[in-house]
This record gives structure tokens, C-alpha cells and sequence, in this order.
């Protein structure tokens, strides 16, 4: 007879499989709740009864991971991957496991494995951005959140992180972009807006910095990067007793040591945008001088990341900046001595066949910089040299000069938003000899010129004041621009050249003559225009201004508005000389770069400025046949125009006298033989000042030159 089949075996099965169910639900429910180790308890009973369960691994692996147990969820998920590979969930978190112990390589290939396998694992792609922000590998972080950002376009969290990784990048207009999102996509995400706030800052966007920064502080009054931010913008608005208020806000905070010591320092260098008088000009270089002598020295390791900076607006006072400058390298030194470690290949024979010749800015693009820096790169002898660019951000996205000057050169580099990290890749390229165009407009320039990355380190006018830096050796300058005692103005060891330094392209001209209305000019009034910034026009030339004013009762004077703020202060002090005349002062809008040429072509006079003459301005006047009238001033960067004049052997504007300024500018008005004179001359000169490859040459030569020296 048969026997019945045993079904006592199945049963088990099914009733051990039950079992399992139940202790897996239990222990999601128990998750849910919040209730953390009564969950993890049924996931390990649940692996007790099915030892090579995939899942409850990764169950017990998520909890450890939620208790802050790195190193029990990396063994527990390391199991589960090992029985069930290349599952998404079970990857991902092994990668957040590994992020955390700081194996950040190991995390990284994890997150990508998840999104190779599930290209839309959003959750994959925004741990792996965050981690590679959070390590400073910037521009891989931005890659990954914005394939985030894509999968989850209203992810307020994912578009902050974005908007972080992009402001890091030097990318502040597409970090604006990101942080936008993010704000509109919760309206209460605070970093999101201060990031937002930091970028507009960052592209003086002052007033919107303005508006996000004050509404950061609304929600968190006592935030210290707001506070520091706004005071920032404060200062850059020209209002700097605000400024100083929230910096001295910052430094009662408990806060970091080294941004509190950095903060300090910033505070005591607030200088005002628009200064008011000679006065205060002496009193506010007495009250630096005397806070240096106090200041204490606090240990910082990365004084650029601890909110170190440069002294951007003491240049324009006017005054001899070399103990200042050097007071102030020597403050940064006696915090950090570690700005001045060399390279590692100073000192040795490289192995190169050519010199290597690093260009270092941050305005390798549509800049003044840029402009006077392009022929440089584009004719530096290729026979004995090799054009490494070193670009630091903000880095020129969507830019018409920038790829330009890059296809000119023989390589590029960008370099990261970090000083230390910039450092280093500075100090791969093994270069000869380092040209800094400008030391002195942007923060992370100017500490990376303390370091010592190349034998032979250079700096060229383009912010035309000595650094104070010892490890700055060389200031390239032109002989034509500089005084007699010109040396005794730099730490630098100066070298005056015969050239202008410079081989510039002249400017494309209007086809037609714009008429002075289009730009809120009156048509038929006499247009003497200085178009230098409102901050460079130092409160002595008041008195030229006003005499001129006097002198042409017909005349109309005009300036670049600069914010509003800052325009009424320069009002207000113009005012004081001018009087009645002021109903004849005007404030025009700024304009873009291709407009500006049309501007300075149909004014009648361009007004320069003793104590900061133009550079690229006085070119481009010339180039459109407008005369400049010029009073060569102290110093090398009130003397630019003289260069260009000597060039052109035209000296009929240039003055040594307030009396001979006003009369000189007069003239060119309304004696019209003169006028017509002056003008031919220029027409038929100017060409002389573009297109002048010798001075490349001239370059060329003293760089190989220094280059030996130092060997």
C-alpha cells in the first residue's frame, strides 16, 4: 500500500518563513515609530532564523548606521552585499557607512555603483555630491548634485548643495541660479538663502545680498557667517560704521578662534568706499597702524578658509602703502607661517626642455586683467617658454575673453577655491617662474602669493601697489610711469621697463557716432566725464572739479554711478566745493563694455585722476581720438596716462598744476584750433599703443634673464 506523502517538513518551512515575516514587519514597524533598538532586536531574531537573509542584514546594517555604529553597519552591509551584489539600497548605505569612517574613495565607488545601476537614484547621486563637497573635490560634487538636482528638480536640500558646490567653483551666477530653487522650494531653508546671499555678495549684487543676508538674520539673529556677510556688503555699500558694528557682533560670538583674531583684523581695515577728507584719510591709516601693534597674534592654519583678505580699497587714499602693506603681510605671517612653505621642487634642477612661466589671476577673462594680460600670453616667446595658466575662480564661466586666453596658452589649470589644495597643484606645474598680473583684488591670490612656488615670483600693475609680501621678489613696472624715488614705494625689487609692458588689441569703434543723449548726457552742452570709478576719486580733486565748474559756466560734469549710496556720499562731498554748480553735476548709469567705447567717444573731455590715472580707460580714449587731461600724481598708479602720452610723444595735456588741470581742460572745450590739434595728434599716434609685440619681447628677454639668475 502507499504511504501518505510527510508534509511535516513543509510545514516547518512555512511556519519558520512566517516567523521570519513577522520579526522583518515587526521590526519595520518598530522603525517607523522611532523606536531604534527594539527594531534591531527583531531584525537580529529575523537573521536567527534565516542566517543568510540579504535584507534583514541590511536592516540590522541600517540601524548600526542610525546608532552612529560606523564600523558594525560597514561589517553588517559588507555581508549583505556579499549574498545579494549590486542591490541599490544595500550599496548606498554601505557608501553613507564608508563616508562617515572617512573612506571617502570606497564611498565614492559605492554611490556610483548604485547610479550606474539605477540612473535614477537620486538618493545615490546627492551622497555622493555631498561627500565629494564636503572633501573639496568641487567640481565632481557639482557633477553628481546637479544629476541629483535633475532627478528631483524641487529637492530644496539637493539644490542647496548645489548652489554650495557651485559658489566653491567660483560659479556665483550659477550658484544664484541653484540657491533660487532652493528658496522658492522652501522659503524656510536658511542656508539656501545665505548661500544666495554670499553669491550675489560675490557678484556686488549689494542691495539683493543685502535683502537675503537681513532675512537669514531675522530667523537666526546670531548666525556668524550672516553677520559676517552682511557686514560685507555693508562695507562694499560704503556704510562702514555698520560694518564695523557687525563685525565686533561677530567677535562676542563664541566662535572659532582664528576667524575671531581674522574678524578683528577686518574690522580695524573697513575702510570707507567714498572717503570724506584728507582728515580722514591720516586718521583712519593712524588707527591701522596703532590696531596692528595690538592685535593678537592667534595661530591659523588656512587664514584664507578662517576669512583672511586683502586690503582692496587703502590703495586708493593716495598715500605711500608700503609699512601698511608690509605691517599687514607680516600680521598674516606671524598667524600662519606656514603661507610662505616653497614648493618642493625649489631648489632642483627641472627636468623640462623649456621655462615654465605660470599666469596666476582670477581675472583671466573679461577683465581689465584680462585685457592687459592677453598679449602676454598669446606672444611670449613658444621657443624658450611654455604658458601654464593658473586660474583661480571666480573662474570664467561663459565668457567671451576667457576661452581666448586659454586657447592661447599651452595648458590651463583651475585651480580650487582652497588655499591649501590650490597650493599644491600650483606647485605640480613645477614652474620657473610665477607672473602674477595682480596681487591685491582677490583674497585667495594674494595668500597664494605669499608661498613660495616657483624660484622667480613677479607681479605686473594690474592693482598697482606693492604687496609687503617677502616673497614677492618682483614688481614689473614701466619706466614712463614711475618717479624718481620710485623704489623707495616697494618691498618688491622694482623693474622699470622701456615698454609699455603691455600688447593690447585697440578696440572695435562704433560705425556711427552716438549722440551724448543716449547716454542722459545733454546734447548740447559741453560733456567733461570722468569715467573712473566713484572710490578712485580722491577727495583733492574736489577742488578741480569744483574750479572747472566755475571756470565753464556752459559746462556739464559727469561721473559713473557706482551704488546709491556710495553716489550720495561723493555727492555730498562734491557739494562742499562746488555749491551752486552742483545743478550741474551729473551721475550716469553704467554700461556695458561694448557701449563704454561709444561713451568715451562722444564726450568732449576725459577728466583723469592724479592719485589713480586711467589704464585701460586712457587706451581705449585714445583709441577713439577723445583727449585725456592728465596731472601725473605721486605714485606709479596716478601715472599710467603719462606712458601712454609719451608713447604717442603728446604732452599738450599734460599739467603740474590744479590751475593748469582746470585751464588745460577748458581749452580743449572751447579753444577749437587746439582742440583740432590735440585730436589729429592722437588720431594719427594712437596706433602706437596697440598691437606692440617689442614689449612682449622686451618681457620675454627678462624672464629668461631672472630664470638664470636664480639657478
Amino acid at each position: 500500500m502507499t504511504q501518505p506523502p510527510d508534509t511535516s517538513d513543509a510545514k516547518a518551512d512555512q511556519d519558520t518563513l512566517r516567523l521570519y515575516v513577522r520579526c522583518m514587519m515587526a521590526g519595520d514597524d518598530l522603525l517607523a515609530q522611532g523606536r531604534v533598538a527594539e527594531a534591531k532586536l527583531q531584525f537580529e531574531n529575523a537573521v536567527l532564523i534565516q542566517p543568510e537573509s540579504a535584507e534583514a542584514l541590511y536592516k540590522i546594517g541600517s540601524v548600526y548606521y542610525l546608532q552612529d555604529q560606523e564600523e558594525a553597519a560597514v561589517r553588517v552591509l559588507t555581508k549583505a552585499n556579499a549574498l545579494k551584489p549590486n542591490t541599490p539600497e544595500i550599496l548606498n548605505t554601505l557608501g553613507a557607512a564608508l563616508a562617515r569612517m572617512g573612506h571617502v574613495e570606497e564611498a565614492v565607488n559605492a554611490f556610483q555603483q548604485v547610479f550606474q545601476m539605477n540612473p535614477s537614484h537620486a538618493a545615490a547621486a546627492l551622497n555622493c555630491g555631498r561627500l565629494l563637497l564636503d572633501h573639496g573635490f568641487y567640481l565632481q560634487a557639482e557633477g553628481w548634485l546637479t544629476k541629483a538636482a535633475d532627478l528631483r528638480p524641487t529637492d530644496s536640500k539637493i539644490l542647496q548643495h548645489l548652489a554650495h558646490a557651485r559658489l566653491a567653483l567660483g560659479q556665483p551666477r550659477l550658484a544664484i541660479t541653484a540657491a533660487e530653487l532652493a528658496v522658492a522650494a522652501n522659503s524656510e531653508n536658511s542656508v539656501a538663502r545665505l548661500l544666495l546671499g554670499q553669491a550675489y555678495l560675490s557678484i556686488r549684487k549689494l542691495e539683493a545680498a543685502h535683502t537675503e543676508l537681513s532675512r537669514v538674520l531675522e530667523e537666526m539673529p546670531n548666525h556668524p557667517e550672516a553677520l559676517y556677510y552682511l557686514a560685507e556688503t555693508e562695507e562694499k555699500l560704503g556704510r562702514t560704521e555698520q560694518a564695523r558694528a557687525l563685525y565686533a557682533r561677530v567677535v562676542e560670538l563664541d566662535v572659532d578662534p582664528e576667524f575671531r583674531a581674522l574678524t578683528q583684523l577686518k574690522s580695524v581695515l573697513a575702510l570707507p568706499v567714498i572717503s570724506q577728507s584728507v582728515t580722514e584719510i591720516q586718521k583712519s591709516r593712524q588707527a591701522i597702524l596703532s590696531a596692528l601693534n595690538e592685535l593678537a597674534r592667534t595661530a591659523v592654519k588656512d587664514p584664507y578658509s578662517a576669512g583672511g583678505f586683502t586690503n582692496f580699497y587703502l590703495t586708493y587714499q593716495g598715500e605711500d602703502d608700503k609699512e601698511i602693506q608690509q605691517r599687514i603681510a607680516a600680521f598674516y605671517l606671524s598667524c600662519c607661517p606656514d603661507l610662505a612653505s616653497a614648493a618642493p621642487h625649489i631648489g632642483k634642477r627641472p627636468a623640462h626642455s623649456k621655462y615654465r612661466i605660470g599666469i596666476l589671476s582670477s581675472f583671466l577673462r573679461n577683465h581689465t586683467v584680462g585685457y592687459l594680460c592677453r598679449g602676454l600670453i598669446e606672444h611670449l616667446d613658444r621657443d624658450r617658454f611654455e604658458v601654464v595658466l593658473l586660474r583661480c575662480p571666480v573662474l570664467p564661466i561663459e565668457d567671451p575673453l576667457a576661452p581666448v586666453l586659454a586657447r592661447a596658452a599651452d595648458e590651463v589649470i583651475d585651480l580650487p577655491d582652497n588655499l591649501i589644495q590650490a597650493r599644491e597643484k600650483i606647485a605640480q606645474v613645477a614652474a620657473d617662474l610665477i607672473y602674477f598680473p595682480e596681487v591685491g583684488m582677490e583674497d585667495l591670490v594674494y595668500f597664494l602669493a605669499f608661498a613660495r612656488s616657483a624660484p622667480v615670483q613677479v607681479m605686473g600693475w594690474g592693482h598697482p601697489v606693492t604687496t609687503g609680501i617677502p616673497n614677492m621678489d618682483f614688481f614689473l613696472s614701466v619706466a614712463d610711469m614711475e618717479p624718481q624715488d620710485a623704489q623707495e614705494h616697494y618691498t618688491e625689487q622694482l623693474i622699470p621697463l622701456d615698454g609699455l609692458s603691455v600688447c593690447v588689441k585697440a578696440p572695435a569703434l562704433p560705425e556711427v557716432a552716438q549722440d551724448k543723449s543716449r547716454f542722459g548726457m545733454i546734447a548740447d552742452a559741453p560733456a567733461y566725464l570722468c569715467a573712473q570709478s566713484l572710490y578712485k576719486i580722491h577727495p583733492d580733486f574736489d577742488d578741480i572739479a569744483a574750479g572747472l565748474l566755475e571756470k565753464d559756466a556752459t559746462a556739464r560734469l559727469y561721473f559713473i554711478s557706482l551704488t546709491d549710496h556710495a553716489d550720495e556720499l561723493f555727492l555730498s562731498r562734491l557739494a562742499q566745493k562746488a555749491g551752486d554748480n552742483m545743478e550741474r553735476v551729473r551721475m550716469l548709469k553704467r554700461v556695458p563694455s561694448k557701449d563704454f567705447i561709444a561713451l568715451l567717444r562722444c564726450v568732449d573731455v576725459l577728466l583723469d585722476i592724479p592719485h589713480w590715472a586711467g589704464g585701460k580707460t586712457s587706451l581705449e580714449s585714445f583709441a577713439t581720438g577723445t583727449p585725456v587731461v592728465h596731472w601725473p600724481g605721486r605714485f606709479m598708479r596716478g601715472r599710467h596716462t603719462l606712458a601712454f602720452y609719451k608713447k604717442m610723444d603728446i604732452l599738450d595735456c599734460v599739467v603740474d598744476s590744479a590751475h593748469g588741470y582746470i585751464e588745460t581742460a577748458y581749452r580743449l572745450v572751447h579753444d577749437r584750433p587746439f582742440r583740432t590739434a590735440v585730436r589729429d595728434k592722437i588720431a594719427s599716434r594712437s596706433a602706437l599703443l596697440f598691437n606692440d609685440t617689442s614689449a612682449i619681447d622686451e618681457i620675454s628677454d627678462l624672464f629668461e634673464k631672472l630664470i638664470l639668475e636664480r639657478r
